[in-house]
């Protein structure tokens, strides 16, 4: 019956928004009178229950205070459209015995709570947006990188394997500038001796060794960790864990 009042109660509601003076109409004295009967068959004394299945209080109390409650929302529903002048001042008593200077509508909150969550809903779709953009042109950058140094393979760690190509292109560049030297040119010791560039390449797993230059970092990886490894264990660990050892060390020096 409580569900059936509250349903009674909202269609009168809702016929006073459309139809004006229907305070006054035959229909609206229905809905009362089938209101009242149903708070009346809610109110009405329920059959006495045995004292030797529970020894709990009985809740008439709280469902009296519920019913009041909800009459009191009921007539103050009511009075907003039948009088609305009585309605603001009813408001305004209610507002000093809070202590509050406004009182936000149930309505109103949930509605500015949905503006907020589409303003959020917009701003994570700009920002996905943004990033989708991002990770084209670094995808774009990569394989210009790729293209433009295509000897250094790609490894793991696609930062690191950029950075040692975008180092690979500056040694280039750097040489091209320089021009060819004068004469027969002897033969260089990074022949055997890996480079800087070449390390930073082999440690990103970016560059292999040939084995002149593998047997040389094996004893320079050696020699930098106090012969800590022997030659077998260096060479099982791989070229980029070995350069990474000399690259450390001389970071460390």
């Amino acid at each position: 019956m409580k569900d059936l009042r509250a349903l009674l109660i909202d269609c009168r509601i809702e016929l006073r928004k459309l139809a004006r003076d229907f305070q006054k109409t035959e229909l609206c004295e229905r809905l009362d009178l089938a209101i009242q009967q149903a708070a009346n068959a809610s109110l009405a004394p329920k059959p006495a229950v045995s004292t030797q299945a529970s020894d709990a209080p009985p809740t008439e109390k709280t469902q009296t205070v519920s019913q009041v409650a909800l009459a009191w929302q009921t007539a103050a529903r009511d009075l907003k459209f039948s009088d609305p002048a009585i309605h603001a001042r009813m408001g305004e008593k209610v507002m000093r015995l809070l202590g509050a200077k406004t009182l936000a509508d149930p309505a109103n909150e949930i509605i500015q709570l949905e503006g907020m969550v589409k303003a959020a809903e917009a701003r994570i779709a700009q920002l996905e947006k943004a990033q989708h953009s991002l990770e084209v042109e670094r995808d774009a950058l990569l394989g210009a990188l790729a293209d433009a140094a295509p000897g250094l393979k790609d490894g793991g760690d696609r930062l690191a394997v950029a950075l040692a190509r975008v180092a690979w292109l500056k040694t280039e560049a750097g040489k091209t500038a320089a021009g060819p030297a004068p004469g027969k040119r002897a033969p260089e010791p990074q022949d055997t001796v890996p480079t800087a560039d070449l390390l930073q390449a082999a440690a990103a797993g970016a560059a292999s060794f040939n084995k002149e230059q593998r047997e040389w970092c094996v004893g320079e990886a050696m020699v930098v960790t106090g012969f800590q490894f022997t030659p077998v264990e260096l060479i099982e660990k791989g070229d980029a864990a070995m350069a990474r050892l000399i690259l450390d060390a001389r970071k460390g020096g």
